[in-house]
This record gives structure tokens, sequence and C-alpha cells, in this order.
């Protein structure tokens, strides 16, 4: 019997390891994509009539199983409507293909019914998540113990079947719920160090290493109608600023920065720190006619700006910008970067604080 309940408990986290690996950047809630909700319900649902195959014997004819957990699992990310579907998969199979319309299937499919919905209707009204596990699980226990009454004669045997239910669902329920706090813990970590590896953290702008791959996405997707501008920004005279002020006054310019850049920019457009004091700007959807406009807003927005340093003195700085179109300034889109930085450094040699086009 020990084995059994070994098995059961290893199943269960078993597949919710697997389904958090396939769902590592997807969360998982009663608002997600519909799509997402099914396709949890589909894999909880399996999960159910897995459980049902590996049954626990606590006597020769008197199988015990903990299927209900996937209905908990369903309820408590997903909500109403999935642990219904989930619900649904558990019963079909238990009523027409687990062990065929009888007595028993017919008690154990009400049984299910009557679990999925008190599941669903906690997944509405209690918010806090650990209260709907306490309160699902309470259901687990109590539904299929009123059926085991019905159904079991022998008042040991019962007595018996009970105890062992209510002990290794209790066991296995709180070690699923533990197990799928320590995943979201674990995905949450996950998430945070594949946004670092992405951004600055200087700016919070993308860094270098995903400016190559947003460049490449773009490469990868263009189009007969695709018009690409990549902007080069260089701080000019940087090092003075370093020099003068010390490079916490510095890093302070920079990260100012950043926030002119994207305050002055679409959302849809790129901002990136590249390096240093270089910066990018990759768009996708500006019209020809507003290429200019948008890299002089941002030169302008830059030289009128004062930048506080940490003693609270202000200062002024200046710009280069480098720009480079495609299919208009450059024929090649992956020399789109060359030429961005090659009128980049035009626009230093001609006198700075200048927009430059390849």
């Amino acid at each position: 019997m020990l084995k059994e309940f070994f098995l059961n408990a290893t199943t269960v986290i078993a597949i919710i390891s697997i389904g958090s690996q396939i769902l590592i950047n997807k969360d998982i809630t009663p608002s997600s994509p519909l799509k997402l909700r099914l396709f949890f319900s589909l894999m909880t649902g399996l999960l159910g009539i897995i459980l049902m195959s590996i049954s626990v014997t606590v006597v020769p004819g008197v199988l015990l199983d903990f299927r209900y957990l996937a209905l908990i699992l369903t309820a408590t990310y997903c909500g109403f409507t999935s642990v219904i579907i989930t619900g649904l998969i558990i019963g079909i199979f238990q009523l027409f293909f687990y062990i065929g319309l009888s007595f028993s299937s017919i008690i154990a499919t009400i049984v299910i019914t009557i679990i999925t919905i008190g599941c669903g209707y906690t997944s509405i009204f209690i918010m806090s998540r650990l209260k709907k596990w306490v309160i699902m699980s309470l259901y687990t226990l109590i539904v299929p113990s009123i059926a085991l009454i019905i159904s079991i004669d022998n008042q040991l045997l019962l007595i018996k079947t009970v105890f062992v239910y209510w002990i290794g669902t209790s066991i296995v329920s709180t070690l699923v719920y533990f197990y799928v706090g320590f995943i979201n813990s674990a995905k949450f970590t996950y998430r945070k160090y594949q946004y670092d590896s992405s951004r600055d953290h200087r700016t919070g702008l993308n860094n270098v290493r995903q400016f190559d791959n947003e460049l490449n996405k773009i490469i990868k997707g263009l189009t007969s109608n695709s018009l690409v501008t990549l902007l080069f920004i260089d701080i000019d005279f940087f090092k003075k600023v370093n020099d003068t002020y010390g490079h916490q006054n510095g890093d302070k310019v920079l990260e100012d920065l950043g926030k002119i850049l994207l305050s002055s920019c679409s959302y849809s457009d790129i901002v990136s720190r590249n390096g240093g004091e270089e910066f990018s700007v990759l768009m996708t959807d500006c019209p020809r006619d507003k290429i200019l406009d948008v890299a002089e807003r941002i030169r302008l927005a830059v030289q009128e700006h004062k930048f506080y340093l940490i003693d609270g003195e202000a200062i002024n700085i200046t710009i280069s910008i480098g720009v480079a179109i495609y299919p208009d300034t450059v024929n090649d889109i992956n020399k789109i970067a060359e030429k961005s930085d090659s009128a980049l450094y035009e626009a230093k040699r001609t006198g700075r604080n200048r927009v430059v086009v390849a």
C-alpha cells in the first residue's frame, strides 16, 4: 500500500513538473487566454485519469485514488469553467471507459460532479489560494467518504477505508500544495533571471544582447513593404562628465538619458543601451517623413534637459545621432547597424550635437 501511495504522489509531482516546464513562461490564472486554460484542463484531466489507473488497494476489491487532486489544481489556478472541463474528462472516462456502467461507477461519477461544482464555486467566491485549497481538500475528503458509507456494508472495512483515504489524501494534498508553491517560486526566479539577462542593469533598457535579438527578429520577418530605421545615439564628451563629476554622477546621467529616450519614443520602438554611453532606437512603424523629426525631437529633448547630479547641481549634455533607413539609405538590412554607426561617426566628426543620415 505504501508503494502505491508513493507511486501516486510521485506521479502527481512528475506531471506537475512537466506541465510547469511546458508553461514556464505562461501565467496560469482564471483570466489567462482560453487556449491556455483549455490546455491546463486537458493536462489535469489526463492527470485524473492516470491517478485512477494507479489506484491504491486497501483490501482486495476496495480501491482508492487521488483523482480529485486534479480538480483542486484546475479550480485553484484556472477557475470555474476549466474545472468543469476537467471534471467532464474524468467523469466520462470513469463512466464509460474505466470500469463501465455500474452502480459504483455511477456513484463515483456523482461524487466527481459534486466535487467539481463545489470546487468551481469555491474558486469564484474564495480569493485566498490557501483557503481555496483547504476548502476544496475538505470537499474531496467528505464527499467521497459519504459515497464509501453508501457503498461499503462492512463497518470495519468502512472505517479502515475511510481512515486510509483521509490520511493518504491529506498527505498527498499537502505535499502537492507546497510543491506547486515551490514550482511557482522557481518560475518567478527563472523569469527574473531571464528578464535581467536581457536588460541593462543601469538604465533598465534592453542590453546589447537583446538589441541583437530584436534586430535579428526584424531581419527574419522582413517583407517587401518593411521600413526599418536604426538610430545610434552617443553622448558627446561623456568622458569629461565622468572625469569632472565622478562615475556615480555619470551613471545618473545615463539613467536619466534612458528615461528621456523612452519618453521620446513610441511604445513599439525598441530602445537599448548598447554599451558605455552608446544607445540605440529601432523603429519599424515610423513613417518616412517623420523619421528625422523623431531623431531631432530626441536630440532637442536631451539638449534642453537639466541633468541633476547627486549633490543637486544641474548640468547639460548633448548627443550625436546616426540614422540608417532600410531600404532608403541602406540596401542590405544586415548592414544597417554598420551604416548607422558610420553616420554617428560623421555626426561626431562634423561637430557633434547633430543628426546625420547615412
